[in-house]
């Protein structure tokens, strides 16, 4: 199937059901991204909400929060099968993921102001990144906290628990050392998923919205 082809598909569904296979699809890249990047690549980073940025700003605020939930329900379920037991916290990362993306949607609502100029949008993209980052810092470093506290973090999380380490030897404490280890890689990966995001935003928006503007030039 062409891209001509998925975009005459989802031009043709009712828009409640296109919203839900544009959701499907977004959940399921996102969990793509994250095998790519951290599992194939190894990198210290999340990567788990770039498609989720693209359907805030493609679809609005209650289709990027059913993204981000469902994807942190399947992820808990995914370690309840690896641990053989369930880890709680791994549900409460959904917090993060819920401030990220309303913290997005508070300026990425006003998206059309994003189109002044290619300076204004990376100004608005790195406010975004800024202030989901700020977010995912803090309420990632008090959930990293009781984490700690009451059981072991699990590998997934190994580069913040590196960096939390460090500063615990430096005799921060540990709930400042939870929320400063989440500083560098929390903003690396805002920075990443919003630019990202927002790219794939706007490529969704010319394949699938093209055919759209051209039926209502011709009625004009």
């Amino acid at each position: 199937m062409t891209i001509q082809n998925i975009s005459d598909t989802l031009y043709g569904m009712p828009k409640t059901l296109r919203t839900i296979v544009i959701c499907t699809a977004a959940l399921m890249l996102n969990f793509l991204s994250v095998f790519l990047f951290y599992d194939l690549l190894h990198l210290p980073l999340f990567m788990d909400t770039i498609f989720t940025v693209a359907v805030v700003f493609y679809c609005g605020l209650l289709p990027g929060l059913a993204v981000q939930v469902l994807y942190n329900i399947i992820n808990s379920l995914i370690w309840f099968a690896k641990l053989g037991r369930f880890d709680g916290f791994m549900m409460l990362y959904a917090i993060c993921g819920i401030l990220i993306v309303i913290s997005t949607w508070l300026i990425a609502r006003n998206k059309n102001e994003f189109k002044i100029s290619p300076v204004v949008t990376i100004l608005y993209l790195v406010l975004i990144a800024l202030i989901s980052s700020v977010c995912s810092v803090v309420a990632g470093g008090i959930i990293d906290y009781f984490h700690l506290k009451w059981q072991n973090i699990p590998d997934m999380m190994n580069p913040i628990k590196i960096f939390t380490e460090s500063f615990v030897h430096q005799h921060f404490n540990l709930l400042a050392s939870c929320i400063l280890a989440q500083i560098p890689i929390s903003f690396a990966d805002r920075l990443i998923a919003t630019f990202a995001g927002y790219g794939f935003f706007r490529l969704a928006e010319r394949l699938f919205d093209g055919k759209r503007q051209g039926k209502n030039n011709e009625r004009n």
